[in-house]
């Protein structure tokens, strides 16, 4: 047979990248076909100058696919990566986010056009908003480039200057299209785009300071928090806190914008509390300075006592800024200020900021008064680090994502934080209920979603708004209904692993579908027990607690339902990484790889493979209780296979078997559909979803964090093994 030529080979690429960026024109952009014009999206996206864009880049997409041995040696020079981090961060300012909040869609295209209209407006911003903003672009990015490739330091601090100038230009461009147009903008555009041409700065520093000829990424991120364990969360911090007090908006974002000055102003004898008064005035500068002078101290010095001084000032600190707002809301709500009802009403985001930033110098404090840098740790702890992974960098992760759970969310707006809540948390749980199913002991599953909708409609039962009622004694609030429903998911769960003990593969996912099915058909035919498609009627109530003086109630705003969910999602994290450490989660790896072999050391296979349904069914009980109560309102259409299938997409996206994979897969892919909303046609979302979940399967296997194990079945575990012998001493022999 012979053998296709290198000509025919580089042909058929190239028109495949030529194709592939025809689709892509296709898919960007708001044109949307009709059903009496079939060719008009066609038209509109093909037959006009943009699509020139779209071949270039198809056809640079195809240089880097046949050229790729001689481009990737130069991808791995210092100052490559944080070059490509900063054209990114530029590229999405000027694509994808506001500019300013009172023109047209806010985007920096609209903003733009607005601006090439106007007569007003400054030379600089003029030029900004018309040619410059690219055109300095392209220019530093190519400049940063060539000295990363050529080697040329003079060219690269020459970028580095102008790379500074054009995040100044950015925002003065910015500062005076808003001071002509007037009103409240809180658009971020500009901000990002500045910090985008600060790292190609920090980028082009990089390439003229630097003599390796290979960047060491993971080794200087190490080093950099491994130097002084915390010090990058307490600079973090009180960058964070500076923004907040600077320039962030504490009260009224939509009126008066007031920034912390203003509101100490605005609310000066209006009966604010003391505390609160002085926190306004000088107290927030004060504990922002002692803390991080603390924190900052006690992880430079290595002295662990200053170091808890600054956790304790930055906790204190968090705490009077939550009174601080609670006190300025009340009196705000009491007084009918800006039409505000009630406290936590009209609050800007720069008290969450500050309540971040505080945070941050907390858990540097921590980490600074608990971690050890590698030369604190006894001889052959640096084999044992290396097979656990970076821990000082993990756990700033960590602490900062909490920190970002807990004062981000109330910055956002209600229909973000219902998304939130009704789609990221919700499946967050889902995802780590069937990771252990899929995950740990390899059984496909694709009727998970049977578990959930048993859990909604376990809730509904309990809480009477099912035609059949319970007893008396058994009528209960959503929240008591939590262990029932947690109960009834797990002998769900066992009553579907008894009889598949014996299938594996394709069989197991043909029955668990089935399983699926079953349920959702019987809840639509059951129409004296379910309420068929109707629902549940009257609706399922939100949780109160009624506890002597403490009386609460959910569904005022989706951040109540936040953080109880938040919470038994970080619960039920710690319970589950314990879990796959354990002896159990042993067993799951050992049945996953191989169920014969496991059989064969004496593994009890069955009552392993219960247990991962069982226990892979529980998190569902947790997850119907908060959608039912949350939603009031459901039907079987909730619990539809493509639900099923979604979970599963999660799983294997994020990392099959990785409990940080599957949250982040979770997490992206329920979020981008939502983020497109506004970006594309809504036909379209799910080709772009695909498209990276093609994407990722071909480019990365794996996942997005995939578990170690599965890391290391298709890369390998570490890096390649010397050829020369490694000296043992001989304290470390056997």
């Amino acid at each position: 047979m012979k053998r296709p030529s290198q000509r025919s080979i580089r042909l058929k690429r190239l028109g495949g990248c030529l194709v592939g960026s025809m689709v892509l024109a296709l898919m960007w952009g708001p044109q949307e076909g009709v059903q009496s014009d079939y060719g008009y999206e066609f038209r509109q996206a093909v037959f006009s100058p943009r699509i020139l864009v779209f071949l270039a880049l198809g056809v640079l997409l195809y240089l880097g696919i046949t050229y790729w041995f001689k481009i990737e040696p130069y991808l791995t020079r210092p100052g490559v990566r944080p070059l490509a981090a900063g054209a990114t961060t530029v590229i999405v300012s000027q694509t994808l986010l506001h500019w300013n909040d009172q023109v047209g869609d806010a985007k920096f295209a609209t903003v733009a056009s607005a601006a090439a209209a106007t007569k007003g407006l400054s030379p600089l911003a003029a030029a900004f908003f018309g040619w410059l903003a690219w055109a300095q672009f392209l220019v530093l990015f190519l400049a940063i480039a060539a000295a990363a490739v050529r080697r040329l330091r003079v060219l690269a601090w020459v970028a580095m200057a102008g790379s500074l100038a054009a995040g100044v230009v950015a925002l003065i461009a910015h500062a005076n299209v808003a001071s002509y147009v007037g009103g409240v903008d809180h658009s971020l555009g500009s901000a990002v785009c500045a910090l985008g041409y600060l790292t190609m700065a920090s980028a082009a520093a990089t390439v003229a300071i630097s003599t390796e000829d290979v960047a060491h990424t993971r080794a200087f991120i190490d080093r950099a928090f491994d130097w002084r364990p915390g010090m990058p969360l307490v600079v973090l911090g009180m960058a964070c806190g500076l923004v907040s007090f600077v320039v962030a908006t504490w009260f009224s974002p939509g009126h008066f914008n007031a920034t912390l000055t203003d509101t100490s102003h605005r609310f000066a004898g209006s009966g604010l509390a003391p505390l609160a008064t002085l926190y306004l005035s000088w107290l927030s500068w004060l504990l922002l300075v002692v803390g991080v002078a603390a924190a900052g101290a006690g992880s430079y010095l290595r002295n662990t006592a200053v170091a808890w001084v600054g956790v304790a000032v930055s906790l204190a600190a968090v705490v009077l800024t939550l009174v601080t707002l609670y006190d300025i809301s009340s009196v705000a709500g009491a007084r009918h200020v800006d039409a505000a009802t009630g406290p936590w009403q009209n609050l800007g985001a720069g008290g969450w900021l500050a309540c971040t930033a505080f945070s941050f110098i907390a858990a540097g404090g921590y980490l600074a008064a608990t971690g050890r840098t590698r030369s604190d740790r006894p001889r052959g702890s640096d084999l044992v680090n290396s097979t656990r992974g970076r821990s000082g960098v993990m756990q700033s992760i960590v602490l900062a994502g909490i920190a970002l759970a807990l004062f981000y969310p109330p910055t956002t707006t209600p229909y973000w934080q219902t998304v939130l809540v009704s789609e990221i948390g919700v499946y967050v749980l889902l995802a780590i209920g069937l990771n252990v199913v899929v995950g740990w002991a390899g059984l496909l599953d694709l009727g998970y979603i049977a578990f959930f909708a048993i859990g909604s409609y376990t809730t509904a039962y309990l809480v009477g708004s099912l035609p059949v009622k319970p007893p008396s004694w058994l009528h209960m609030t959503p929240l008591l209904a939590m262990p029932f429903a947690i109960l009834v998911c797990v002998l769900a769960g066992v009553a579907l692993g008894a009889p598949t003990l014996r299938l594996r593969g394709d069989y197991l996912a043909v029955v668990t579908l089935g399983f699926g099915e079953i349920i959702r058909i019987t809840a639509i035919n059951a129409d004296g027990l379910t309420n068929s498609t109707r629902g549940p009627s009257p609706p399922v109530p939100h949780p109160v607690i009624s506890i002597g003086p403490i009386h609460l109630t959910w569904g005022l705003s989706q951040l109540q339902y936040w953080y109880p969910l938040l919470f038994l999602i970080c619960v039920v994290i710690v319970l589950f990484s314990r879990l796959e450490a354990s002896r159990l989660g042993r067993a799951w790896a050992a049945i996953r790889e191989d169920e014969v072999a496991a059989q064969a050391t004496g593994i009890n296979t069955s009552r392993v493979k219960l247990l991962a349904f069982a226990i892979g069914a529980s998190t569902s009980g947790i997850t119907g209780v908060f959608f039912a109560s949350q939603v009031g309102y459901f039907n079987p259409d909730n619990f539809v296979l493509a639900n099923s299938i979604l979970v599963v997409a999660y799983v294997v996206f994020g990392g099959m078997g990785s409990l940080p994979g599957v949250i982040a897969g979770t997490v992206l892919l329920t979020w981008l559909p939502e983020f497109l909303r506004d970006q594309v046609p809504a036909p379209d979302r799910q080709m772009w979803i695909g498209a990276l979940l093609l994407l990722m399967m071909i480019f990365r296997p794996g996942g997005l964090i995939p578990a170690r194990r599965r890391q290391a079945e298709l890369a390998g575990l570490g890096q390649a093994l010397s050829a020369e012998p490694m000296a043992v001493p001989m304290a470390e022999g056997m």
